[in-house]
C-alpha cells in the first residue's frame, strides 16, 4: 500500500509546473557542495559532463532541493535556482588531485602505455571529479504548488541552504529555449524568433546534443517605442538584425492595427535597395508609396516608392534648412571670414518691419548669389526678391534677370544668376551702397566677403547633391507626414559626405521631436515611431552639448513620452553619449575587438562577464542579447534576414506573397 501511495504522490508531482520543467530532459550534472546569494560552486565530473553532451562556459544550469524516483526527479518545493557557468573553480583537494594527475602523466609518459593502465577505477573516477564556478542570476518559482500555477522569476534567491541537497541539471534543448525566451509574451503574435541559443564559437558539443536547434524568441513590443543598442564589428551582422527586427515591428503594426512609422537612416544605401545575392529588402514590405518610401538624391521616376531628398536652397519655406546645411558645410572652415559668415542671421524679419526687411533682402541677394556662383542651378528663383535700391548706385548695372519693380527705387530679383550678378556690383561699389556694406545693421558684406575665397565656396559645393530645383517643401515635414501614416521610411544618405549626413540626420530628428511635441503639448494622442540610425558613431556626437543642442540626447530623455523608439548600430560604444546609453533598453552585442569599448559595455548590466567572449569570438551574428523583459543575457546566433520574415509581414498587410527570384537571377 505504501508504494501505491508513493508512486501515486510522485505521479502528482511530476504534474507540477517547474518538477514538469526538470523532467523534461534535463541531463544531472552534478550538484552544489557550496551556495552563497551570489555564487555556487558545483561539483561534477568527465562523465556526467560527456553524457549531458558538454557544458560551455556561460551555459544555463538549474539547481533544485529534491530527489530521484522511479516515475521521475521530484522538487521539494517548486523552486528553482537559475545558474550561469563562469568557468571552473578548485575543489577543496585540489592540491592532491594535480600531485596525483602529475604522477599518472609521468608513469604513462615514461612506460609508454595509456593512462588507465597505470590508475586504478577508484582513482580514475577521483580524477574525472571538478568543479563549476556559477554565477547565480535568481529564481524561478510558482506561489502554490497547484499545477496551473503561474511560474514567477526573482533576479536573486531569498534563502541558502547548505546541505548537500541541490542537484544540478544541464536543459535539455525544450527547456533551454524556454528559458532563452523567458517570458513569453501573453500574445503570441508578438512571438519573434530571433534566433537559437548560441554559447561558444566552437558548436560540437552542442550540435551533437541538439541544443544548438533551441530557439529564442523576444516579445516584439519591447522594441516598439524604446532604445535599442546594436553593437558588433563591421560585417558582424548588425545590417542583419535592423532588418529582421524592423520587419517584425512592421508586421507587429499591422496585426495590432497600430500606426507605427519607422524612419531609416541609411548611410550606405544598403536599406534602400534590395540585395542582389537573395533578391530581399526592406522595400519589398510594400508595393507604392503608401507604405514604403525610400528619400534619394537621384531617385528612380519609374519607382513610385522612392522621393527625392533634395530640398530647393532657393526656397524660402526652406531657408533654415537651407541656411543649417550650408553653415554645417562650412563649419571646418574655422578662419575669421568664415565665423563671421557662420554668424549671419537670414531668418526673414517681419514684412511689416520695412527697414529690417529691406537689409535682409540685401542680404539674401549676396546669399543667392554665392549659392550660383557655387553651382546651385535654378532657373528663376520660387519667390521673387524685391529690393531698395538708390536708382544712381544702379546706373550701369544691366542684367535681365534684375528689372525694376513697381515702384521707383525698387526692383526684382528673378533669378539666382541675377542675384550673383547684383552681388557682385553692390560688392565692387561699396561708396554707392554704404548701407549694404554696413556691417552693423545688415549681413550683406558677411556673405558677399567669402566670394573670394576658395575655402569657403568649395565647402559649399560637397552639398549641391542636396539641391533640386523641383523639390518643394522640407524633406523633414514630408517625413513626419509619414511617421504620422505609420510608413517605413528610408533615408539613403549615401551620395553625402559625413558631414551633411549628420547634419540632414539632425534636423529631421529635432523636426521630429518638436513636432511630436507640438501634439503632446496639445493633448493630441502622440504618434508612435521608430528611428534607425545605422553607422550611429559618425552621427552622434559624445560630450558636453547641451541637451537642447543635441537630437539624440533629447530623443533619449524625451522619447518616451512621445512614444518614439530609437535603434542604434555602431561599432565604437564610446562614441554612444552616455545619457542615451543609460536609457537604453534592449542590447544586442556582437564583436568587439578592444577592450576600450567592452570596458564601456560592462559597466551595464553583467555585460562584463562576457567581454571575453566579445572580443574572441568573430562569429557573423553571434550576439548577447538583453531586452527589456527579458531577465537576463542570453547568447544567440541571430537568424538570418530572409523572404519568409518579408512576406509574412506583408501578408499580415494584407500584401500578396513576393516569389523569391530563381538563382542567378
Amino acid at each position: 500500500m505504501t508504494g501505491i501511495m508513493e508512486t501515486v504522490a510522485a505521479t502528482v508531482g511530476l504534474k507540477k509546473p517547474l518538477t514538469a520543467l526538470i523532467n523534461k530532459g534535463c541531463m544531472p550534472v552534478g550538484g552544489i557542495f557550496r551556495l552563497d546569494y551570489d555564487s555556487a560552486i558545483v561539483l561534477t565530473d568527465d562523465f556526467k559532463k560527456h553524457q549531458a553532451g558538454g557544458v560551455p562556459r556561460g551555459g544555463f544550469l538549474l539547481a533544485v532541493a529534491g530527489e530521484n524516483s522511479g516515475a521521475g526527479f521530484i522538487l521539494e518545493d517548486q523552486e528553482v535556482i537559475l545558474l550561469r557557468v563562469r568557468g571552473t573553480a578548485p575543489l577543496p583537494n585540489e592540491s592532491e588531485l594535480i600531485q596525483t594527475r602529475l604522477a599518472v602523466v609521468r608513469d604513462a609518459g615514461a612506460s609508454g602505455v595509456g593512462f588507465d593502465d597505470v590508475t586504478d577505477v577508484l582513482t580514475r573516477n577521483e580524477l574525472q571529479q571538478s568543479a563549476f564556478d556559477c554565477e547565480v542570476l535568481g529564481t524561478f518559482y510558482t506561489e502554490t504548488d497547484a499545477r496551473d500555477a503561474h511560474i514567477e522569476y526573482g533576479a536573486d534567491i531569498d534563502n541558502v541552504v547548505v546541505s548537500a541537497r541541490y542537484q544540478v541539471f544541464l536543459p535539455s534543448t525544450e527547456v533551454l529555449s524556454w528559458l532563452a525566451s523567458y517570458p513569453e509574451p501573453a500574445d503570441q503574435r508578438d512571438a519573434l524568433a530571433i534566433g537559437k541559443v548560441r554559447f561558444a564559437a566552437t558548436r560540437r558539443k552542442a550540435l551533437i546534443a541538439g541544443t544548438d536547434q533551441a530557439e529564442v524568441r523576444i516579445d516584439v513590443a519591447d522594441f516598439v517605442g524604446r532604445k535599442t543598442a546594436v553593437f558588433g564589428m563591421t560585417r558582424t551582422g548588425k545590417s542583419n538584425t535592423i532588418k529582421t527586427l524592423v520587419t517584425a515591428v512592421h508586421r507587429y503594426g499591422s496585426e495590432h492595427g497600430r500606426t507605427i512609422g519607422q524612419l531609416i537612416f541609411d548611410p550606405q544605401g544598403e536599406y534602400a535597395n534590395v540585395n542582389k545575392q537573395d533578391g530581399t529588402g526592406l522595400r519589398l514590405l510594400g508595393d507604392d508609396d503608401t507604405t514604403v518610401r525610400i528619400y534619394k538624391v537621384e531617385p528612380d521616376a519609374g519607382d513610385p516608392r522612392e522621393k527625392p531628398l533634395r530640398i530647393n536652397f532657393y526656397d524660402r519655406q526652406v531657408l533654415e534648412a537651407a541656411w543649417s546645411l550650408v553653415s554645417d558645410a562650412t563649419a571646418p572652415v574655422n578662419t575669421n571670414y568664415g565665423k563671421t559668415f557662420r554668424a549671419a542671421a537670414l531668418a526673414e524679419p517681419d514684412p511689416n518691419d520695412r527697414s529690417a526687411h529691406c537689409r535682409w533682402s540685401w542680404a539674401m541677394v549676396a546669399y543667392y548669389g554665392l549659392l550660383s556662383k557655387c553651382g546651385f542651378y535654378a532657373g528663376s528663383l520660387p519667390q521673387e526678391l524685391i529690393i531698395q535700391a538708390k536708382a544712381d548706385a544702379m546706373k550701369g548695372f544691366s542684367s535681365a534677370d534684375v528689372v525694376p519693380g513697381s515702384k521707383a527705387g525698387y526692383y526684382r530679383v528673378r533669378t539666382p544668376a541675377g542675384a550673383f550678378a547684383l552681388a557682385e556690383w553692390v560688392g565692387d561699389h561699396p561708396t554707392e551702397f554704404d548701407k549694404w556694406h554696413d556691417d552693423q545693421r545688415c549681413e550683406f558684406k558677411a556673405i558677399w566677403g567669402v566670394y573670394k575665397f576658395t575655402g569657403i565656396t568649395a565647402a559649399i559645393r560637397t552639398i549641391r547633391a542636396f539641391h533640386g530645383e523641383q523639390s518643394a517643401g522640407d524633406v523633414s515635414e514630408h517625413l513626419w507626414e509619414d511617421m504620422c501614416a505609420g510608413r517605413l521610411a528610408i533615408v539613403d544618405l549615401s551620395s553625402g559626405n559625413d558631414l551633411v549626413a549628420k547634419t540632414m540626420s539632425e534636423r529631421i530628428v529635432t523636426h521630429l521631436l518638436n513636432r511630436a511635441g507640438e501634439r503632446f503639448r496639445a493633448d493630441e494622442d502622440p504618434t508612435e515611431m521608430q528611428i534607425i540610425v545605422e553607422e550611429a558613431h559618425n552621427l552622434f556626437e559624445r560630450g558636453g552639448r547641451e541637451v537642447s543642442d543635441n537630437p539624440w540626447v533629447r530623443l533619449s530623455k524625451e522619447a518616451a513620452k512621445y512614444k518614439m523608439g530609437l535603434i542604434y548600430a555602431t561599432q565604437e560604444v564610446t562614441s554612444v553619449d552616455k545619457r542615451i546609453l543609460s536609457n537604453t533598453s534592449n542590447w544586442l552585442i556582437a564583436h568587439l575587438n578592444s577592450d576600450h569599448e567592452t570596458k564601456e559595455l560592462a559597466h551595464y548590466y553583467d555585460f562584463k562577464v562576457w567581454t571575453p567572449s566579445i572580443i574572441r569570438a568573430e562569429d557573423i551574428g553571434f550576439v548577447r542579447m538583453k531586452t527589456y523583459s527579458g531577465k537576463y543575457i542570453v547568447p544567440v546566433q541571430i537568424a538570418r534576414f530572409d523572404h519568409a520574415m518579408v512576406n509574412a509581414a506583408r501578408q499580415a498587410a494584407g500584401l500578396v506573397v513576393v516569389p523569391r527570384p530563381a538563382e542567378g537571377e
